[in-house]
C-alpha cells in the first residue's frame, strides 16, 4: 500500500528509475546466467509486484534532458534492498549496472510516497502525465529553447499571438486587441505545411469604439485605423471579453492542451486577461517571447544588440532584445508568426520565435500599413 504521510524531499538525490532498477537486476542475471529462481531470495524477482514488496519510498520528476516523467527512488533505498538481503537471507547483491539515471527538472520540494505493490504503483503512474505537463509548462514559461523547439516540431499545437494596446495613464482601459493563431495539427493533416502567413494564420483586430479617437497615448501612439493585417472590427468594450473567451479550450489535467499562448510581456496579458475575468485552462502553455530572447541571448544563440538611443549594447534582461524596425529585422531571423499590432516603431509585440530553431517556417514578407 502507499503510505499517506505527508513528507517533502529534495529531489536532488533521487535520481533513479524505480521500474528500471527491477529491469537492471533482471538483465544482470540473464547476463552472467545467474539461476535467481533458485535463491531464497528469488521471489523479489519473479515480477514486478514482487519486488515492489519491498515498500521503496519514490517521488515523481521529469528528466531534465528529455523531459520525459518518471517515477524515482534513490541511491539508498537501493543500498537498503542490498542490505535487506544480505541481512535476511546470508548473500550479496551487487548494485546493478544499466539503471536509468535521470537529472530531475523539478528544484522544489518533492512528495515522497512508499510504494508496496503494482496497484499503488499504477496509481501513481496515472499521475505522470499531470507532471509532465507542468514541467513542460515551466520550462517554456522559463524561455527554454529546446523543449519550445519541440513544441514547434510536434506540429500538432495551436499557437495563439495576442497584443493588448492599453491606455498609457490607466493601464485597465483596453483600447485594442489583436491575435494571429496558426492550428498546426489542422495544416498537417491537410498537408499545408510549411504554412503560408498569408492564407494559413488566422487573425484579427479588434478595436473598443468606448475609447477610439476619444482617448490617445502620446509616448508609444496607437494607431487603430492603420492595421497592418487583415480587418479591423469595433466593437464595445463588453464585447470584448466575449471574443477572447472563445479561443480558450477545455481544461483536461491529463493532456496537454494544443493551445500555446504566446505573447512579448506576458505578465502584462495576463493582468488584463484576468481583469476581464477570463480564465485560461490551467494546462494551456504560456510563451513568453520576451523571455525566450532573453534566454537565447544568454546562451550565446544571440548576437549583441545596440540600443539606439544610447548607442550601447543592451543588457540581457533587456525587455526590448527583439528590437522594432529596423535595428533588430537584420539581427532577428524570421519567425513563423506575424507582427500581431500595428508595424511601426512602437509596436513591442514582435512574435517572432526564431527561424534558427525551426529551420522549415516559412519567411514572412513585411506587411505595410494601411494608409
Amino acid at each position: 500500500m502507499m503510505n499517506n504521510d505527508f513528507v517533502l524531499v529534495d529531489p536532488k538525490a533521487w535520481e533513479y528509475d524505480l521500474h528500471s532498477v527491477y529491469s537492471a537486476y533482471i538483465g544482470y542475471f540473464q547476463v552472467y546466467n545467474i539461476p535467481w529462481y533458485e535463491r531464497s531470495w528469488g521471489h523479489f524477482f519473479e515480477s514486478f509486484d514482487e519486488f515492489l514488496g519491498f515498500n521503496w519510498p519514490v517521488i515523481t520528476v521529469t528528466d531534465s534532458g528529455t523531459g520525459k516523467p518518471h517515477i524515482v527512488t534513490r541511491l539508498s533505498a537501493i543500498n537498503t534492498f542490498i542490505k535487506m538481503i544480505k541481512t535476511r537471507f546470508g548473500e550479496t547483491l551487487p548494485q546493478p549496472p544499466n539503471i536509468l539515471q535521470i537529472n530531475p527538472f523539478e528544484s522544489s520540494q518533492r512528495r515522497q510516497r512508499y510504494v508496496s505493490d503494482y496497484v499503488t504503483y499504477s496509481r501513481l503512474h496515472a499521475t505522470l502525465p499531470a507532471a509532465y505537463i507542468a514541467a513542460v509548462k515551466a520550462r517554456v514559461r522559463s524561455g527554454e529553447p529546446k523543449v519550445i523547439r519541440e513544441l514547434w516540431r510536434k506540429r500538432d499545437k495551436t499557437f495563439l499571438a495576442i497584443d493588448f494596446e492599453w491606455n498609457e495613464r490607466n493601464e485597465h482601459t483596453v483600447m485594442e486587441w489583436g491575435y494571429a493563431a496558426l492550428r498546426c495539427g489542422h495544416l498537417e493533416a491537410l498537408g499545408h505545411w510549411p504554412p503560408t502567413p498569408d492564407t494559413n494564420y488566422r487573425k484579427g483586430h479588434y478595436i473598443v469604439s468606448d475609447y477610439v479617437n476619444k482617448i490617445v497615448n502620446n509616448k508609444t501612439p496607437t494607431y487603430p485605423w492603420q492595421y497592418a493585417f487583415g480587418d479591423s472590427q469595433v466593437i464595445s468594450k463588453a464585447q470584448l471579453p466575449q471574443i477572447i473567451q472563445t479561443i480558450i479550450s477545455p481544461d483536461s489535467e491529463t493532456a496537454v492542451n494544443t493551445l500555446v499562448l504566446v505573447a512579448h510581456g506576458m505578465q502584462g496579458m495576463l493582468a488584463r486577461l484576468e481583469e476581464m475575468k477570463i480564465k485560461l485552462p490551467s494546462n494551456v502553455v504560456l510563451l513568453d517571447t520576451a523571455v525566450l530572447e532573453r534566454a537565447l541571448y544568454s546562451s550565446g544563440m544571440r548576437p549583441t544588440m545596440m540600443d539606439p538611443k544610447t548607442e550601447k549594447p543592451r543588457a540581457h534582461w533587456d525587455y526590448t532584445l527583439l528590437g522594432t524596425p529596423p535595428e533588430s529585422r537584420s539581427l532577428c531571423p524570421r519567425s513563423p508568426f506575424p507582427t500581431i499590432g500595428r508595424l511601426g516603431p512602437q509596436d513591442r509585440t514582435l512574435h517572432r520565435l526564431p527561424q534558427s530553431f525551426f529551420p522549415n517556417a516559412p519567411s514572412i514578407t513585411q506587411a505595410t500599413t494601411r494608409s
